[in-house]
């Protein structure tokens, strides 16, 4: 089975489906890693910005042309 789905997205880069998956983090949820996890008093008071998703929560890519676009906006074609 594979582990990320075919989009409808095109690359901007080469005009091939993009991939996407849930972030592959272990310690990510939506984007944010709970650094105050080990204090179970005090849970979600210091969450950060999760480096391999950027805070999205998903990680987008062209299978094609490696191009990484987690942080690209399908919609006004930019990266972010």
């Amino acid at each position: 089975m594979e582990d990320y789905d075919i989009d409808d997205l095109e690359c901007p880069q080469c005009g091939h489906n993009t991939h996407s998956r849930e972030c592959s983090e272990l310690m990510c949820e939506d984007g944010g890693i709970d650094e105050s996890e080990e204090d179970y008093l005090l849970p979600g008071t210091n969450v950060t910005t999760c480096h391999t998703c950027q805070g999205t929560g998903i990680e987008r890519w062209c299978p094609n042309c490696g191009k990484d676009l987690t942080l690209y906006d399908f919609e006004t074609d930019e990266e972010y």
